[in-house]
């Protein structure tokens, strides 16, 4: 035991310049196998093809996608905006190394600052608007060169991009935002995309990633098979895509949109129940009501891009100030009805007034005809027969129609509901099957 402290001391002293060595040794060998690759490298010609036995077919080139977040989408400028890790992987024989006799070489050399100097597919994204590469604390990217020749190219991007979005069933629709990839310079016979079928989804999601927006839930899966190869007048060019699907979320309209649209409507009803006479009260309401929903109309609107056909939002509310201007035009049509009777009334009141007065100068005696039991029926009735008598049907043709107003145009509002919900049931599930 006394001699085993000395001897560990003497091992760590012999392994520290043994270890640093190796290390030095490993840099180097590194270092040397890259220059030897890139002595006779001309990054202006495309790697040979991917198929050795096919001397003139296309590089392939494999992509996967991570999707770390997807955020502001812009229904007006019909955008997103989407943070994603791209990544490529192709085969460059040029770079294999293992045939070239270095001894435990390293499975892949991890070399960034090399991206320059290399060869890369010029992919680019038709539906972008806007993108950036994020540069802190330095470029978020990183290029690998295996043994055998593989690329793999990694890099972390930032994206605006455009999506054509069909309104027609807003705010019950769900829409497909496509993500396209193509070569800008060479066609089908020089590079060829595909999907990386070696991991289970060649697009993945970051958890949570479409279930914190605030309008929109983004729906599973994400289709990647559809075909979108891009043929110009110079020739075809190999195309990805991946297809985003974005349903809206129905809670938030329901409560800023139908929910108070419905209470101006039934709002609007009251108007039934007072007193025809009631010409200022009557009149304020209809045209607050009516008002109302126009601004109401024009905020939901101004959310959206004018576009010419009509949408699911625009018949409901277009429905629903129809029945608020029908109450404001039911009382016109009451309080013309009303003046006409009145005006006929007292013209026959007048005629009736000369009868009594030639009457009257005719026989002196004449005594006119007791109105005791007016000033009794004048007298405040209970409040049940109140009640009873905004539910007994008048003999006055004016007071008839708020009379009938105040029940069918209830249950007319209600049978417009039922078409309504019915039919967006219809064209949403049609809308999903279809898509």
């Amino acid at each position: 035991m006394s001699h085993s402290g000395p001897s560990l001391v003497l091992l760590v002293i012999a392994w520290v310049p043994l270890a640093l060595s190796q290390g030095q040794s490993a840099g180097i060998q590194e270092q040397l196998i890259l220059n030897n690759l890139l002595a006779n490298y001309d990054m202006r010609v495309r790697p040979p093809p991917t198929n050795a036995s096919d001397p003139n077919g296309p590089v392939v080139v494999r992509v996967n996608i991570l999707i770390r977040m997807l955020s502001k989408i812009d229904v007006v400028n019909m955008e997103y905006s989407m943070q994603i890790t791209f990544r490529e992987e192709w085969m460059d024989r040029r770079l294999a190394y293992a045939h070239l006799g270095y001894q435990n070489a390293p499975k892949f050399l991890t070399v960034p600052h090399v991206k320059d100097n290399l060869w890369i597919p010029d992919s680019f994204f038709p539906t972008e608007k806007a993108a950036h590469r994020h540069l802190i604390d330095t470029e978020n990217m990183f290029l690998r060169i295996h043994a055998d020749g593989t690329i793999l190219y990694s890099v972390r991007l930032s994206l605006t991009l455009s999506c054509s979005m069909n309104l027609q069933l807003y705010p019950l629709d769900t829409q497909q935002c496509n993500f396209d990839l193509i070569s800008y310079a060479h066609t089908t016979k020089d590079i060829d995309y595909e999907w990386d079928k070696r991991v289970p989804q060649p697009v993945q999601k970051k958890p949570g990633v479409g279930d914190d927006l605030p309008n929109f839930m983004l729906m599973d899966p994400i289709n990647i098979n559809n075909d979108c190869t891009s043929h110009t007048n110079t020739g075809s060019y190999a195309c990805l895509r991946m297809e985003l699907r974005l349903k809206r979320q129905f809670s938030y309209y329901f409560l800023q949109l139908y929910f108070p649209t419905s209470m101006i409507v039934a709002v609007s009803w009251v108007s039934f129940w007072i007193d025809m006479h009631s010409t200022a009260g009557r009149v304020a309401l209809g045209v607050t009501t009516l008002l109302t929903m126009t601004t109401m109309q024009s905020a939901i609107n101004a959310k959206l891009p004018p576009v010419s056909y009509v949408k699911l939002v625009d018949a409901w509310l277009g429905a629903c100030q129809m029945f608020v201007f029908g109450a404001l035009m039911e009382y016109a049509v009451v309080s013309y009805q009303d003046s006409s009777r009145q005006a006929e009334r007292k013209r026959i009141q007048a005629i009736r007034k000369n009868q009594k007065r030639g009457r009257e100068i005719e026989n002196p005696g004449y005594q006119p005809p007791c109105t005791c039991h007016l000033i009794a029926d004048s007298e405040p009735q209970p409040l049940r027969a109140r009640i009873r008598k905004w539910f007994t049907k008048p003999d006055y043709f004016p007071a008839k129609i708020d009379y009938y107003c105040r029940f069918w145009v209830p249950v007319g509002f209600l049978g417009f509901m039922a078409c309504y919900w019915a039919i967006c049931t219809y064209l949403t599930a049609n809308a999903t099957t279809n898509g």
